[in-house]
């Protein structure tokens, strides 16, 4: 198998619907690519916070959504740029809805919709050993 014919295999995996090209009133259209898509598993310290990147491109430009919404907007939220990110915070503040969830990135515009992989995360205190 080629990589094209590779590459279109591993996205039709995790599309929900995507139309690649489409030409109207003589605008080409393109239905959304992922240009980072999230990785299976993040984690990150309550010390730290975390960031997850989820980017694409297509025309029109897609929006980027995440799924499920994040229920604690104090504790994460959806940066300008499409990315989730969690802020730090204390044990006591550790909820497992938000810390310890799977969230998906969805690509979404005019011509189609695609979604990521599951992202796993895993935020929390973590201890080094030597």
């Amino acid at each position: 198998m080629d990589f094209v014919g590779l590459f279109k295999a591993v996205l039709f995996l995790y599309t929900v619907r995507v139309q690649w090209y489409v030409t109207v009133n003589g605008l080409d259209l393109q239905g959304p690519v992922f240009l980072h898509e999230p990785a299976h598993r993040v984690e990150f310290s309550n010390n730290s916070g975390g960031l997850i990147e989820c980017s694409g491109h297509g025309s029109p430009p897609p929006e980027v959504e995440w799924t499920p919404i994040p229920p604690q907007q104090d504790m994460v939220v959806q940066t300008t740029n499409g990315s989730l990110m969690f802020y730090p915070f204390t044990a006591e503040k550790f909820r497992h809805e938000v810390h310890s969830s799977v969230y998906r990135c969805k690509l979404r515009n005019l011509v189609g919709t695609v979604l990521s992989r599951e992202v796993h995360v895993k935020g929390g205190k973590f201890t080094l050993f030597k």
